[in-house]
């Protein structure tokens, strides 16, 4: 897709991303927009929607472990994941054309499949940190490693409840196993690969890049951080079905255009 044809951002903004590997964009969605997304995540949290099965809730691990009584279902989960292949109040989310445009507008493609969605919960005090990771570091099955996350905030996100961070320019060194992280993990967020934070408001959106190096911190605030990811890829891009230690997803819906025979 030229320039000319951007949908929703700017050149420069689309040039920031393919830079930096992230894009922050404020204020994609209204407030009714978010609280819909919001409610339907506590009520899948609580567990009174039947139509997603258990397999897509994840209780934090203290609860998990029974190192802690759950005295509220909805704060003791970590994150709901699968959620828009059952659920119409998150797939319409995931087609929503605000956010659509824009995925259009960095993939450079009109052909765009949903690759999965996480719902990540992060409740005030037992929110756990998420490691520097590279998402494609998963998804390794899916080539090409060109995938793109819209990681839409229900809540604000600061620092102080676990925004996310990014290291800018890491989806330009490929993927990286754990054991080739390890010399230089210690310089992550430091002075040699300095982080950028991300704070949203309510409806605001960042997208990254699947081979972006990110992480968010422990919530050691007394606020909720909900954060709705979907994970978006070209219609094109194949899966190796030689990798056999990747995440088993259900089976990847159309968002936008063509679908190809042979490919995801």
């Amino acid at each position: 897709m030229s320039t000319s044809a951007l949908r929703r951002l700017s050149a420069a903004q689309v040039d920031q991303f393919r830079l930096n590997g992230f894009l922050t964009v404020e204020d994609v969605l209204t407030i009714a927009e978010v609280e819909q997304v919001a409610a339907q995540a506590d009520l899948i949290a609580a567990g009174k929607a039947d139509h997603i099965p258990d397999t897509s809730v994840q209780l934090e691990r203290i609860f998990r472990e029974g190192k802690a009584e759950v005295k509220d279902q909805v704060l003791a989960v970590r994150k709901l994941y699968d959620l828009a292949v059952y659920d119409q109040t998150m797939w319409s989310h995931v087609c929503n054309p605000k956010v659509v445009d824009i995925i259009t507008d960095l993939l450079g493609v009109e052909d765009i499949k949903m690759y999965g969605d996480q719902l990540f919960m992060k409740a005030s005090e037992t929110g756990t940190a998420q490691p520097w990771h590279q998402d494609s570091a998963s998804w390794r099955d899916i080539l090409p490693m060109d995938l793109v996350t819209a990681w839409t905030a229900l809540d604000e996100a600061t620092q102080e409840n676990g925004c996310l961070h990014f290291i800018p320019g890491t989806h330009r060194w490929g993927m990286m196993q754990a054991s080739q992280m390890e010399p230089i993990k210690a310089d992550f967020g430091g002075r040699r690969w300095p982080a950028v934070a991300a704070p949203l408001r309510p409806g605001s959106i960042s997208f990254h890049h699947s081979l972006t190096l990110h992480m968010s911190k422990a919530n050691n605030s007394g606020q909720r951080r909900r954060g709705y990811a979907v994970h978006y890829m070209r219609a094109s891009s194949w899966k190796d079905e030689k990798v056999t230690d990747a995440p088993k997803m259900p089976p990847f819906k159309q968002v936008q255009g063509s679908c190809f025979s042979g490919r995801v």
